[in-house]
């Protein structure tokens, strides 16, 4: 399965701020009583779309206070750290939220949080939803139905949430000016989560392009009826990072249905994200294309090929920041693959296993390791699951591999659960402190690391455990002497 960019999300923080004289400050402050944490993360998206990082710092009782100039619109955000995570929450200059709750852990917070003061009329609705969905604890594996379990399933849901977003969004707000821009944004996220979760269906199933267009077609919520592009969908973050790539994906694999080999010719992909996207939908795409050919590279060469190749696609961008911030991109990730390069010794770690055990890098020495970082809360990490069992099963008697799994970013309770839930017969290690999803660049999980037996670094964005040549990288690993 495609890696999914989750909520800690880009390679490359530019923070640029706005100034502070043509912008209402964003305020955010409150009380979690019994967090784990100190210091949470807050992430903001600037004018030019770029990702900016802030610090809520809680004091012993758990108090906080942040004010910030970071944000120039409405839009959707997360509060997050390991255990203590408030996602889904919209803020917008001249908010002034108020946010408690206990942070016992992700359900309990989820139970008790509470949102007040400007702006407190529009997050009613993620209040709502989290109380309501820790309620009925559906665990649905929704990547598991069949089509016409899918379907109604993807239904059902709809109907909740659009019945919520009346409840929510009935009255006139008193003092939020962006209540009906977060109703929109909401009623998109919506649509676009429900899309994603067919799309996701049909590159995950075999149909042939005669079933997969009738599915789409009967099934393609009533935003996109009339067509996958607008510019004014680009308020929905679940639009930009799920239906986007997964729409792309689909007309792709329509494509090689019909004549494979003109997916494979020179200028391909430029020629279709032309013909699938307009405006600034086609700006957003191409800037996200490029990100991610700079997030894969491995190398320095292989950044250099990527910078070479990317050009076009770059030449393609109308707006003149996004290119600027493209070219910053390329700098950066030169600067991180300076310091940790292929065939270089990987960094170092020591952590405990879910038995209390401390394991080191340096006990697998001999030994090649395929590493998978994931944490509870990321479902493409976990539907990967399976498919890491099936190929670490098939090296089951092989003493020259060592497959481990490492949480990262995660709560050490919600780990412990997802172990509980998912069985895993593999070693679990938990990155306490976060060292290793900073060692190990993991600002996208899920993640897959390949080391030699010697300790080197094989690969950085190493295959799922579900596709093949993962299979065949480890063997050739092993082979080496």
């Amino acid at each position: 399965m495609k890696k999914t960019i989750l909520l800690l999300l880009s390679f490359y923080f530019i923070s640029r701020g706005v100034a502070q004289n043509a912008v209402q400050p964003l305020i955010i402050q409150g009380k979690l009583t019994n967090s784990a944490e100190k210091t949470l993360k807050i992430f903001f998206e600037d004018a030019n779309g770029k990702f900016v990082l802030d610090t809520i710092r809680l004091n012993d009782s758990g108090e906080f206070y942040l004010k910030t100039y970071k944000i120039s619109r409405p839009q959707r955000t997360s509060i997050q750290q390991n255990n203590t995570q408030i996602n889904r929450i919209y803020v917008a200059p001249g908010y002034d939220l108020h946010i408690t709750g206990d942070a016992s852990d992700y359900n309990t917070l989820s139970k008790t949080k509470k949102i007040s003061g400007i702006g407190a009329e529009s997050n009613q609705y993620r209040v709502k939803s989290d109380s309501i969905l820790v309620a009925r604890n559906d665990k649905t594996a929704w990547y598991e139905l069949k089509t016409d379990e899918l379907i109604p399933f993807l239904k059902k849901s709809k109907a909740l949430e659009d019945s919520l977003l009346n409840v929510v969004f009935s009255k006139p707000a008193k003092q939020d000016k962006y209540f009906n821009t977060f109703k929109k944004m909401i009623d998109l996220d919506n649509q676009s989560l429900n899309f994603y979760m067919l799309l996701q269906h049909l590159e995950m199933s075999k149909y042939n392009a005669t079933q997969m267009r009738e599915l789409v077609a009967k099934s393609t919520p009533s935003a996109f009826s009339k067509g996958i592009s607008h510019d004014e969908y680009l308020v929905s973050e679940d639009y930009e990072s799920w239906v986007l790539p997964l729409y792309y994906a689909y007309e792709q694999k329509l494509d090689l249905l019909r004549d494979s080999a003109s997916v494979k010719q020179t200028g391909y992909a430029l020629e279709k994200i032309k013909q699938l996207f307009t405006g600034k939908v086609r700006d957003y795409y191409l800037n996200r294309h490029v990100e991610k050919r700079i997030g894969s590279a491995n190398s320095i060469e292989q950044l250099n090929t990527a910078q070479k190749e990317m050009q076009v696609f770059i030449g393609a961008i109308s707006n003149a920041a996004l290119k600027k911030n493209l070219t910053n991109g390329f700098l950066e990730k030169k600067q991180l693959l300076m310091q940790v390069q292929i065939g270089k010794p990987a960094p170092a770690f020591t952590l405990t296993n879910d038995h209390g055990k401390v394991f080191s890098l340096a006990d697998f020495k001999g030994k090649v390791i395929y590493i998978d970082l994931w944490a509870s809360w990321c479902g493409p990490c976990r539907q990967e699951m399976p498919s890491f069992k099936k190929l670490s099963d098939k090296f089951k008697t092989n003493q020259q591999i060592a497959f481990i799994s490492i949480a990262v970013h995660d709560g050490e309770k919600e780990w412990r659960n997802a172990l509980k839930e998912e069985k895993p017969d593999w070693l679990q290690l938990y990155d306490k402190d976060g060292a290793v999803a900073q060692s190990y660049i993991a600002y996208a999980i899920p993640k897959y690391i390949l080391i030699d037996k010697e300790g080197k670094m094989l690969s950085f964005d190493a295959p799922g455990p579900g596709n093949a040549q993962a299979e065949q990288l480890i063997n050739e690993a092993i082979a080496k002497p």
